[in-house]
């Protein structure tokens, strides 16, 4: 019987920002897994990360620091023009296991075209406090403002339909971006799916600021109104 999935063209889209050696293990890891195209968004590291680190990888460095929402419009961009058909996102510092790479391209061949977003246990004992905190506020403030349930606004193992970029299309260029790609979503009608996906923490320093990047949050939710 001829399967009624849709076959995809994969790429594996990694921002990164001064984590040579994680980085370096996670394309590794990935390399070992599945054989897809893999871009790495250098977002101006400062610690010797550079394009001769990667061997069969489409390497790309921002002269400067601009924020991980921007790394990941630039790699998502880079892989539309490529041709390809979604982008799997995954963040450099070790808190995403490849293995579930899989699952994501199944969820996205049972339903093309839908954005399929990893989903944590937001109550799990391994996720620091502040963390769980901030991630369920803003997980219940984009519900009530997108009127769909949101699971896990600031997860950033993805994978995006690139068949439309309005999706990725944001003013927001730091870790705001995640969030306010789900205002684009229910605006575009674009089907979400949630993906489980396991808790991951070790002894990486997260480059998130609790507290500024709440306050930041709470300008990007007003600012959907003008959207």
């Amino acid at each position: 019987m001829r399967s009624s999935l849709t076959k995809l063209n994969p790429v594996i889209v990694i921002p990164v920002y001064n984590d040579r050696d994680s980085v370096l293990r996670l394309v590794q890891q990935i390399k070992a897994i599945v054989d897809y195209s893999i871009i790495v968004i250098d977002d101006g590291s400062i610690d010797g990360t550079g394009a001769e680190d990667f061997e069969d990888v489409a390497y790309l460095k921002h002269p400067e620091n601009r924020g991980k929402g921007a790394a990941l419009k630039t790699g998502l961009n880079l892989a539309k023009e490529a041709g390809f058909d979604c982008a799997i996102t995954l963040d450099a510092d070790g808190q995403h296991d490849p293995h579930e790479i899989h699952n994501f391209i199944s969820r996205a061949q049972e339903c093309p075209g839908s954005l399929v977003v990893g989903m944590r246990n937001l109550i799990n004992k391994d996720m620091p406090f502040h963390r769980k905190l901030s991630n369920n506020l803003t997980s219940l403030m984009l519900s009530l403002r997108i009127a769909r349930r949101v699971r896990d606004s600031q997860v950033g193992y993805r994978c995006y339909p690139l068949n439309d970029s309005r999706l990725w299309e944001s003013i927001e260029d730091g870790f705001m971006f995640e969030s306010a790609v789900f205002f684009n979503l229910a605006k575009l009608n674009i089907p979400l799916i949630w993906q489980p996906i396991p808790v991951i923490y070790g002894a990486e320093k997260s480059h998130i600021n609790p507290i500024i990047d709440t306050l930041r949050f709470i300008r990007t939710f007003f600012r959907s109104f003008k959207w």
